[in-house]
C-alpha cells in the first residue's frame, strides 16, 4: 500500500524549493514545510514481516442508527526492528493510505479523525502538525498522507517512534464489489474506526511503531 503511494508522489508531487524547509537535528533533517513534498522520498515498513497488509480487526460489529457496523482499529503497536534505509533519502511512515478512486473525501476526513501526533527521532520529539496533511487524486486511486519526513545525510545507527490517535470515530465502505469480492461478514464492506485503542501492547490511546534504522550510504 505504501508502496504505491510513494510511487505516485514521485510522478505528482511539486519539486522542493531551495529555501530552508527543515529542521537540522543532530545527523538528521526534519522536514517542516507544510505547502511542499520532499524529493526523493520513500516509506518505511509499517506491517511485520508476519502481518498481511490492511487494518486490524478488532473483533467485533457495533449498532449505530440501526445498522451494523464491522469495528477496525487503523493499526496497532509494533516494533518494527532492525530496518535498513538509505542516507539522503526522506522517509515517511504512519499515516499514509490509498484509497478508492474518487475517495478524496474518505481520505481527508480520515485524516481528519486519525491523527499523526509526533516523530520521536533519537530522542528528540517533533510534534506533527494536524493540518499538515495532503490528499491526491489519480485515475487509480486517492491518497491522502502526513506531510512528516525524516532524512539521515550519513551512515549509522537511529531510533524512531512514530505515534499516532484515533481522535474521532471514522465510518466508511470498503468498495469490495469492484474487485469481486463479497463482504465476510454480511455488511456490505461498512468499517469503523472507534476513537481511542482496542487492540495494543499498552492501552494508552497511543498508537506506535518503533524503529532501529540502520542507514546505510546513499544510494547512487
Amino acid at each position: 500500500m505504501v508502496v504505491c503511494v510513494a510511487t505516485i508522489l514521485l510522478l505528482t508531487a511539486p519539486t522542493a524549493e531551495t529555501r530552508p524547509q527543515w529542521y537540522e537535528g543532530d545527523g538528521y533533517d526534519w522536514w517542516n514545510d507544510c505547502s511542499d513534498v520532499p524529493d526523493p522520498l520513500e516509506y518505511l515498513p509499517i506491517y511485520l514481516g508476519s502481518e498481511s497488509p490492511g487494518f486490524v480487526d478488532v473483533g467485533r460489529s457495533i449498532l449505530r442508527g440501526g445498522v451494523r457496523w464491522r469495528v477496525l482499529q487503523y493499526t496497532r503497536d509494533k516494533d518494527l526492528g532492525p530496518t535498513r534505509i538509505s542516507a539522503g533519502r526522506w522517509y515517511g511512515g504512519m499515516g499514509a493510505d490509498e484509497w478508492a478512486p474518487g475517495g478524496d473525501d474518505d481520505a481527508r476526513r480520515h485524516l481528519e479523525a486519525f491523527r499523526v501526533v509526533s516523530w520521536e527521532i533519537d530522542g528528540n520529539r517533533h510534534a506533527v502538525d494536524p493540518s499538515c496533511t495532503v490528499v491526491l487524486n489519480t485515475d487509480e486511486h486517492a491518497i491522502g498522507f502526513y506531510n512528516a519526513w525524516v532524512r539521515f545525510n550519513e551512515p549509522g545507527l537511529h531510533t524512531l517512534k512514530v505515534t499516532g490517535r484515533q481522535t474521532n470515530e471514522f465510518y466508511f465502505v470498503v468498495p469490495l464489489d469492484r474487485s469481486g469480492l463479497g463482504d465476510p461478514f454480511g455488511l456490505e464492506g461498512r468499517r469503523v474506526f472507534l476513537r481511542g485503542e482496542s487492540v495494543g501492547d499498552t492501552f494508552d490511546e497511543e498508537l506506535t511503531h518503533t524503529y532501529e534504522l540502520h542507514v546505510g550510504r546513499e544510494d547512487r
